[in-house]
């Protein structure tokens, strides 16, 4: 892996179609993906955010049967 890999939290943001403050956020509370600080900047390995993603699925509850 090498630098050219990372992506930027403003380019991860915009994939995300959210704001860079609510990325910068979501770390902040820890509730995002793991990053790498380099320096100021932050960086997102992709296999990271595909994990984290992964992660965040949840199944449908199944409805309830009514008595018949």
């Amino acid at each position: 892996m090498t630098i050219q890999d990372l992506i930027t939290e403003a380019d991860y943001a915009a994939a995300r179609g959210v704001s860079l403050r609510t990325v910068q956020r979501e770390r902040a509370q820890r509730i995002g993906p793991p990053f790498i600080k380099l320096g100021r900047m932050i960086y997102y390995r992709p296999a990271a955010i595909e994990q984290w993603l992964l992660a965040q699925e949840k199944a449908q509850p199944r409805a309830k049967q009514g008595a018949a």
